[in-house]
Formats: structure tokens, C-alpha cells, sequence
């Protein structure tokens, strides 16, 4: 479900609370258990992989000849578009400081990174662009924290079509881009992600909520809401033949030329793990039994072999959503190195959870601790109120904090989570995580006033807000993982 989807949700829930003359209590200690482990099926939640890895070679090999490194994304500024013009749209962008009101939107701690998105691009208030997934090379290398030299956070977005719009070719809803930031230099740039068609000879755009990204190895793992999850290889990155902001196609054109949406570059998909069917709603009332909703992801190397992928489901109207880890083979392994680990043609899972006490999770991740506990958090999102974030544990039944508690984290709201161990040699224990959200300005209300109702809701950021312009809550920001300011909250 999009943010405009959830805010409107949030927003009818609290006027039902408000009706039936309830209170929002604080948090306070229950007997139930935050985490249920599950008993499943034979193979209940494992995933078949249709492979394009043939198909991506070709394209590779054959199609997209000029081939691009992780280096050449963050670093290269082009000036010129594909046809020679002059093209500020093209240039890499820019992190900036959170401002102002902006802030509302980082946690109430001490932050060891807060940036809010490039202002000169627009990539801080677009309503059409939305981002939903973090992950880093932190996790995702083998130990020094960076991946072919780079130390670089990715992060999904995904289309959103307004009222009165058509879904249709580079603005198709729910198209996905990825994002390569480079930490070091805070600069970033937008990249394709394609999907090989046919034998490899041309490519389409990617659809999906792209709720959930991991990094690990050259692989960057997607989650496809209710089909499974999708894997692009950046060790296959590709430069296109036109590309500038005029640039409105994407794949190969008769002429043999390649094009993406106006973006330099493409990042091919080569695996595409999906389940046995769909489940019957991914909108957050009612719990499939069968079938996932794939809404985030992350990756825990922790307590020993295997390696697990994470991923949780979002509920907005029930608690429940079940935390399903697969398992995944390190990259150096013998068989379907850096892939999920398979048997008998399907997934292993290591292990499946029930969040008892949660709803509404749209980020979480899970590690071992030194006494052999499993641990787990969770990103909450509130719409444009202050979310929550949780620390719980295999058995604990104490108190969980939730939205009409107030909260106790940033707004936006928050989406993944994802580790980042350590730089070069020096540990430095950071836990990365991001908001989406805006409060809409009165232009963009005037004109799509079903999608961005105003707000007059009490403890909402966006309340009372004037601007014509969009105001941003949307920030990228790291915290520190042993922090106890972080882990103490509920």
C-alpha cells in the first residue's frame, strides 16, 4: 500500500477511535508474547526461482555493450545528455542538511548521519516518487564495509500516479528506480532497474511497491509485494545509448538503440524468486494463511550459518504479520553463491515468526545476541505522525509502543532498517533507516485534492501546514545500533 493509501488509513483510524469515545493509552506490559514462532507447511512460504541469468548475459554481453561500473555511478557528473545538450537534470545530486520542520522527520536521538534529499531535483517533495527500501554495503561486503571500493546506501522508489494522471510508459504506477548514495561524498544518482525480455535482446521497467532492498554481494534482492522477490545484478551494470531528461522511452528501438526513462544507466534483473500464488489482499485487514505479502526486507548474518533474508509483512488493520527468514548461501559458496539456498527446486527457510503484538511494521530486521537470543526491530509507520520504533525478543512479553500511544520515533513515516558493522577496520555500529513523506503544499492540494486531503489531525506534522511548496519528511539517517536510546524503546 503507497503512503497516500496509509495516510488516508491512519487517518480513518484515529476519527473511529475518536468516535467511540476511546482513550490512547501509553504502552504498558502484557502477558502475550511480542513474537510467536510458526509451525509451517511443508512448504508453506517457500519460493520456486525462475532464473534470467541467460537472458541478462545476452543483454549483457550482446546488447549492452558499454558496460558501467559502481564507481562510474557515483562518481561520474555528466553535463551533456546523450544528444549533446546541456542537461542539469543529468548532473550527480546531492544530500543536504534536514532543516526547519524537515527535522521532524529524523529520530529523537543522537544521529551519526541525517541528510534530507537533493531540493534542486525535487527529490525531497516529488509527489510521484516515493522512496521504501534501504540497504547498504555495510552489510553487504564481506567486512571492510564498501563493494568494489565504494561504501554506498541503495535505496528503492516506486511511481506513484496522481488523480487525473495516466499510468502509462515512464510514468506507469508503481515503476520502480533504485538509488546509489555514496556516503563518502553524499552525492547520488538514479538508476534503471530492467527486466531482460525474450532471449535477452531488449528490457522493460520494473513494477512493484519496492517496500524492501538488500545488498549482499553484487546482488540487490527486491521485494515484489505479492509475487516474491526479485534479484538484479550490479556486477551486469550497463550504460544506455540515450539518456537526458527529453528521454521518455525505454528498452531497444528498431534502430538497435537503448534508452531507460532518461537514466544513464541499467541495472539488469537475473533472478526472480516467486511463491506458488498471491495472497488475497495485501491492504492490511485480513491475514493470507497460504501466501506472503513481501512488504520489507533485510539481511541478518548473525548466530552463525546460514546467512538468513528477512522479510516481514505489512498490516495495517491487524496484528500478526509473519517474519519469514530464508535461508541465503555466502558468496563464496559452492552452490547458488550469494543466492538463496535451495532444495529440491524451492527456498529453505530457517525460520518463520508471527508479530503478535505489531501492525503496521514497514521495516524491520533480526540478529543472535552473544547469550544466543534472538532479537528483533521494527520500523512502525504513523502516516505523518510520529512513528515508532521497536526492540523485542524471542519470548519477551513486555510492553510495545504504538501509534495512538504518540509514538516514540521519527515521522514520515519510518521504512527499513538495515546494519552497518563497520568502516575499513574501525567498528562504528550504525543502524540505517529512512523516511518517505511529505505534507502536501496548497498548490499540490488544489490539484489532486483526493490525494492529499488536508490535514487537521492533532500531533500530525502536517497540520497547520500553509506552504504553497511541498515540506519534506523525507530523510535518510543512521543512528548508532548499540545506542540504548534506540534499543530501549518499545
Amino acid at each position: 500500500m503507497g503512503f497516500r493509501s496509509r495516510l488516508l488509513a491512519t487517518l480513518a483510524a484515529t476519527a473511529a477511535l475518536l468516535t467511540t469515545g476511546l482513550t490512547a493509552q501509553p504502552a504498558s506490559a502484557v502477558d502475550a508474547p511480542t513474537m510467536t514462532k510458526l509451525s509451517l507447511g511443508a512448504d508453506q512460504f517457500k519460493l520456486t526461482d525462475t532464473s534470467t541469468v541467460s537472458a541478462a548475459n545476452n543483454l549483457y554481453n550482446n546488447v549492452l555493450t558499454d558496460h558501467a561500473t559502481l564507481t562510474d555511478v557515483v562518481t561520474t557528473d555528466y553535463t551533456k545528455n546523450s544528444a549533446g545538450a546541456t542537461d542539469p537534470w543529468l548532473n550527480l545530486r546531492s544530500m543536504r542538511a534536514c532543516t526547519g520542520d524537515e527535522t521532524k522527520a529524523l529520530p529523537p536521538v543522537a544521529t551519526k548521519t541525517a541528510w534530507c534529499w537533493s531540493h534542486a531535483h525535487t527529490d525531497d517533495t516529488t509527489p510521484h516518487w516515493w522512496p521504501q527500501g534501504l540497504s547498504t554495503t555495510g552489510a553487504a561486503d564481506g567486512g571492510d564495509g564498501a563493494i568494489q571500493g565504494r561504501r554506498v546506501t541503495a535505496v528503492s522508489w516506486h511511481y506513484e500516479v496522481l488523480s487525473e494522471e495516466k499510468s502509462e510508459g515512464c510514468t506507469t504506477q508503481n515503476m520502480l528506480k533504485l538509488t546509489f548514495l555514496d556516503r563518502d561524498t553524499a552525492k547520488y544518482r538514479h538508476v534503471f532497474l530492467a527486466e531482460p525480455t525474450g532471449s535477452g535482446t531488449d528490457f522493460k521497467l520494473v513494477t512493484g511497491h519496492g517496500g524492501g532492498i538488500v545488498w549482499y554481494g553484487n546482488y540487490i534482492y527486491v521485494t515484489d509485494t505479492t509475487n516474491g522477490i526479485r534479484v538484479f545484478d550490479i556486477d551486469r551494470m550497463a550504460k544506455v545509448d540515450r539518456y537526458g531528461s527529453d528521454v521518455h522511452t525505454y528498452g531497444v528501438d528498431s534502430g538497435g538503440r537503448s534508452s531507460a526513462c532518461g537514466y544513464p544507466y541499467v541495472v539488469p534483473q537475473v533472478h526472480y524468486y516467486k511463491q506458488a500464488g498471491v495472497p488475497s489482499s495485501c491492504k492490511g485487514e485480513v491475514i493470507d494463511p497460504q501466501y506472503l505479502c513481501f512488504s520489507w526486507l533485510s539481511l541478518d548474518k548473525t548466530g552463525g550459518g546460514p546467512y538468513k533474508l528477512v522479510t516481514g509483512e505489512w498490516y495495517g488493520g491487524t496484528d500478526g504479520g509473519r517474519v519469514v527468514r530464508y535461508q541465503l548461501n555466502p558468496s563464496g559458496s559452492a552452490s547458488y553463491p550469494g543466492l538463496l539456498n535451495m532444495s529440491g527446486g524451492k527456498t529453505v527457510i530457517q525460520d518463520a515468526y508471527a508479530a503478535s503484538r505489531y501492525r503496521g511494521l514497514q521495516g524491520g530486521m533480526t540478529w543472535t545476541d552473544g547469550q544466543g537470543v534472538l532479537n528483533f526491530a521494527f520500523h512502525k509507520g504513523c502516516g505523518t505522525k510520529p512513528g515508532v520504533f521497536s526492540h523485542t525478543w524471542a519470548g519477551d512479553t513486555g510492553a510495545t509502543t504504538s501509534c495512538a500511544a504518540g509514538g516514540n520515533w521519527a515521522v514520515g513515516p519510518p521504512q527499513a532498517l538495515s546494519y552497518w558493522p563497520r568502516l575499513g577496520t574501525t567498528q562504528v555500529e550504525e543502524l540505517w533507516g529512512q523516511t518517505e513523506g511529505i505534507c502536501a503544499g496548497s498548490a499540490l492540494r488544489a490539484a489532486h485534492e483526493t490525494d492529499f486531503p488536508v490535514i487537521t489531525e492533532k500531533d500530525n506534522a502536517c497540520t497547520g501546514y500553509q506552504g504553497v511548496d511541498n515540506l519534506s519528511l523525507r530523510a535518510v539517517f543512521a543512528v548508532g545500533f548499540d545506542d540504548p536510546a534506540v534499543q530501549g524503546r518499545r
